[in-house]
């Protein structure tokens, strides 16, 4: 038993997936006082206190970027941007909505019809719970959907909380729960974005998995597929959880085994929507190429991100070459030259710094470093969710930004921060990058109030 808690805690991830309620009902009665106590002590209260505190630096720097910072030139949805709030909305709501956020609001307003083809690209489970929230308490779409996303992000943190206890230990955990609330770009989970509802979602779905719940991972799981396109992917994780549960006694997959698919309903649900307001299923495959995605393979796209290149875009049934811009270094030579105030906060270096692609660059390669140290480190149903999430992305690279919104798509592959709290578990070291970290997150987040792209 001691040589098993001091594998743990150097990061062996355990691998037994004997369900959490029977390796603590010998040390803690059910019912009693000191289970309570510990329920809500390692469940609730410091995932809570981690997600106001996340809360409050996005909050407090947003709003604050946008009462006094200076905004660059709006990215609304069909040119038309809607009207600001008022009162306590305009100072929590406006910051936070923007890009993306305003294409889920149009989607709650307006749907998938064949007049915002372009729409196809968000999946539904979010703006549809924005709408259906505007219907039955008259709050603007906005607001819905920034409550939406700031309460899923709080329940994602004491899901993510247990997960990472039942495979490793309550120290990890909770060096998780910092490095996910801390990292640069977490700015999206307290914007209206899908971050964290899908965050939610995916941990949920996984958490039930991996404590043999099966049929409530499988439903799960299933919204997790309507609110992103890699929650279908689920179906992997799912399948070695499944294996390492039940091995191949097929006596007992049935009629279990039927859950773990249940995720492929997500795309199938979505399709028949647009298939019945669009005329094609596969419009929220189509619509890439409005958005300048084409096809690559990864080592290609990683060259283009670092080099530049030309690649082939189709567009509206026509292919022609198109140059892609490498990463750009320009703003680090800048700030050499001139490290003044006036420097930092003129809109030209603004600009040229959020569009260089040099975060995106730099954080892809991080993610895919950690995903192969991962192999070791992580349990294999976690490896098996990250690793296809950093791939997939990298089949289809924008013209725009080769490796467009990698550092947000990396905030729900949760495995990532599980490595980071396994490897920054000195405070030494913790800290300043904790410090950092949080520096880089304030000033993310005021970009992202500006109209400035973060990712």
């Amino acid at each position: 038993m001691a040589s098993e808690s001091r594998g743990r805690a150097r990061g062996n991830a355990h691998q037994d997936t004997t369900r959490l309620a029977h390796l603590r009902a010998a040390a803690v009665p059910r019912g009693s006082a000191a289970g309570r106590e510990i329920t809500t002590a390692a469940t609730l209260t410091f995932p809570v206190c981690v997600g106001v505190v996340h809360f409050l630096i996005v909050q407090i720097a947003a709003s604050l970027a946008q009462r006094y910072g200076t905004a660059t030139s709006d990215s609304a949805p069909y040119q038309t941007m809607p009207p600001t709030h008022t009162g306590l909305s305009h100072i929590l709501v406006d910051p936070l909505r923007l890009w993306d956020g305003l294409w889920y609001r149009q989607i709650a307003l307006e749907g998938y019809d064949r007049s915002h083809l372009a729409n196809a690209a968000f999946w539904p489970l979010f703006p549809w719970l924005m709408g259906l929230g505007h219907r039955l308490t008259g709050a603007s779409p906005d607001v819905v959907g920034y409550l939406i996303a700031n309460v899923s992000f709080l329940v994602a943190l004491v899901l993510l909380y247990r997960l990472v206890i039942v495979d490793l230990d309550e120290r990890v955990a909770r060096r998780t729960l910092w490095a996910i609330a801390l990292f640069p770009t977490s700015l999206f989970f307290s914007a209206v974005y899908t971050e964290s509802l899908f965050l939610m979602l995916a941990v949920g779905a996984l958490l039930a998995a991996r404590l043999g719940n099966w049929w409530t991972a499988g439903v799960v799981g299933a919204l997790a597929a309507l609110t992103r396109s890699y929650g279908v992917l689920l179906v992997i994780p799912f399948a070695v959880l499944f294996l390492q549960q039940r091995r191949l006694d097929l006596r007992r997959w049935f009629p279990d085994i039927f859950a773990t698919g249940l995720p492929a309903l997500g795309p199938a649900v979505f399709g028949w929507h647009l298939q019945r307001v669009q005329g094609s299923w596969r419009a929220f495959i189509d619509v890439q190429e409005q958005w300048n995605r084409t096809k690559a393979t990864p080592w290609e796209t990683v060259r283009c991100a670092v080099e530049g290149c030309v690649i082939d875009l189709t567009q509206y049934g026509h292919t022609r070459p198109t140059a892609v811009h490498g990463a750009d270094w320009w703003w680090v030579h800048e700030l050499f030259r001139h490290p003044t105030w006036s420097t930092l906060t003129s809109e030209a270096f603004r600009k040229r710094t959020a569009n260089s692609d040099t975060l995106e660059l730099v954080c892809t390669l991080l993610f895919l470093v950690l995903a192969v140290v991962g192999l070791k480190y992580l349990p294999l149903y976690q490896s098996a969710y990250l690793i296809p999430g950093l791939l997939i992305p990298l089949f289809g690279p924008s013209t725009v930004h080769p490796l467009m919104s990698m550092p947000r798509f990396g905030l729900t592959l949760f495995p990532l921060f599980v490595l980071f709290a396994l490897f920054l578990n000195r405070p030494r070291i913790a800290i300043p990058v904790a410090a950092v970290s949080t520096l880089l997150l304030v000033i993310f987040t005021i970009q992202f109030a500006n109209w400035y792209w973060v990712s």
